[in-house]
């Protein structure tokens, strides 16, 4: 299971070092994409195939669903994780969510989510706020 939050340190070329805790569950081989959120999508390989072929399955005459196919798939790179733990993520990439130095790791359960520090203290408000102001009808019975 792919859940927790890492704050990550990204040096100057772009390499994050991968969490010792999770370097067994995200094997060799992961997958890295935008996500209309503003944040990257880290998948491990059989998670991204599952997705992808999902995503690719979707009726692409619908101009929205055609956006987020060319931004899901589009943006999509491979990388292998490095000895040390390492992945060098594209600066298209980068510039895309607007990672800097910091770069917070937030696991969703079936992949990881990669934001900037800005973007993801407005992520934590929005759903703070959310939550104080007109929380969603689906939570009414969850508990916590």
């Amino acid at each position: 299971m792919l859940t927790g939050a890492s704050l990550l340190s990204m040096d100057a070329k772009g390499r994050l070092t991968i969490p010792t805790r999770y370097r067994e569950v995200l094997t060799s081989r992961i997958t890295v994409t935008a996500d209309p959120s503003g944040c990257l999508l880290l998948f491990r390989g059989a998670d991204w195939e599952g997705f992808a072929q999902r995503v690719s399955a979707l009726p692409n005459l619908n101009p929205r669903i055609k956006a987020m196919q060319r931004l899901w798939l589009g943006l999509q790179n491979d990388y292998d994780v490095d000895t040390d733990g390492r992945i060098l993520l594209t600066p298209e990439l980068r510039d895309y969510a607007k990672l800097d130095r910091k770069v917070q790791m937030v696991g969703t359960n079936g992949r990881f989510e990669l934001w900037s520090e800005a973007g993801w203290a407005a992520e934590v408000e929005l759903a703070q706020r959310s939550y104080r102001e007109d929380p969603p009808a689906e939570l009414a019975g969850l508990s916590v």
